[in-house]
């Protein structure tokens, strides 16, 4: 709080990891129904140099404030941001914080996914060149392409479904939150 030295005192909202993951998570609920894929990518790009802010004040982050930078940059659909919520969310999970523990085989799959390759996780969908979700004739979601070398195994101990499960999530699901 600041005092402007005449009348009430002015109080300035800073931005906090919390603030700007409600955030994130909010754009993200109102996504598909409310915004363009442009306008959703824009209001990322705003959070994410809030985001960048926070991080350059401090010299080290909570295990919950790294998930929360991986988070938001992972909702930047770009190989950059991919790259950096994979790194803030290993430093995360590493430190111990294990809260959505799937979201590391989504950020994984993204960054494939981006990068031409298979997904290993099968958590991504299929987007066309023009930003928007590839659907089937009867307007289900259409899982991107998997290498296989994950078992079922593995995504149970990360907190995802089943593969036959997750395809079945993913073909219903109203939009791609993760």
């Amino acid at each position: 709080m600041f005092c402007c030295g005449e009348g009430e005192p002015v109080v300035i909202k800073m931005d906090t990891f919390e603030k700007l993951y409600r955030e994130d998570q909010r754009h993200i609920s109102l996504w598909e129904k409310n915004y363009t894929n442009k306008e959703f990518f824009d209001i990322n790009k705003k959070l994410r140099k809030r985001l960048e802010k926070l991080i350059g004040a401090r010299k080290n982050l909570s295990p919950k404030e790294y998930f929360i930078c991986a988070m938001i940059y992972h909702h930047g659909f770009s190989l950059n941001s991919s790259r950096k919520a994979l790194k803030y969310i290993r430093k995360a999970q590493g430190l111990g914080y294990m809260r959505n523990r799937g979201v590391f085989g989504s950020i994984v799959d993204r960054l494939l996914q981006l990068q031409g390759k298979p997904q290993k996780y099968g958590t991504q969908i299929v987007i066309l060149k023009n930003g928007e979700f590839k659907k089937s004739k009867n307007g289900k979601y259409i899982q991107y392409k998997l290498d296989g070398t994950i078992s079922d195994k593995k995504r149970v101990s990360l907190g995802l479904p089943k593969l036959k499960n997750l395809k079945k999530y993913l073909e219903n699901k109203e939009i791609c939150s993760n």
